[in-house]
């Protein structure tokens, strides 16, 4: 019971930290970069959208059990690090290496606006 807690408040934790990076850049998406300048009114109304049916995603993952939909196997990569840490990781994944560490700021190769599920 108290892994499936853990799991349970450490995937919230990650899934809340994407919601607020959404709710950050609400107004600004890298993938809508291609259809207008960032900044302009028409950049806006494409990325609202976009950011707005992410951050419901994020949230409804955040309320779910993460038993449902993740292997155990996925669930323990998530027990060696603070719950804290993984909301860094939603909030800004562009600060972390593929493997889960900590990147020095100038090897920050993304945008703040970046998320992983953006277009290449």
């Amino acid at each position: 019971m108290l892994f499936w807690m853990e799991a349970y408040l450490k995937h919230a934790a990650l899934n809340f930290g994407q919601a607020a990076q959404g709710v950050r850049f609400l107004l600004s998406h890298s993938d809508v970069d291609s259809i207008a300048p960032p900044g302009t009114v028409r950049h806006a109304l494409h990325a609202v959208p976009l950011r707005l049916k992410r951050v419901a995603n994020d949230l409804f993952f955040a309320l779910l059990p993460p038993q449902w939909h993740h292997s155990r196997a996925e669930l323990e990569t998530l027990r060696p690090f603070p719950a804290r840490f993984w909301f860094q990781v939603g909030y800004g994944p562009y600060r972390f290496s593929e493997t889960g560490g900590m990147l020095p700021e100038d090897e920050w190769v993304r945008e703040p606006r970046w998320d992983p599920r953006c277009k290449d």
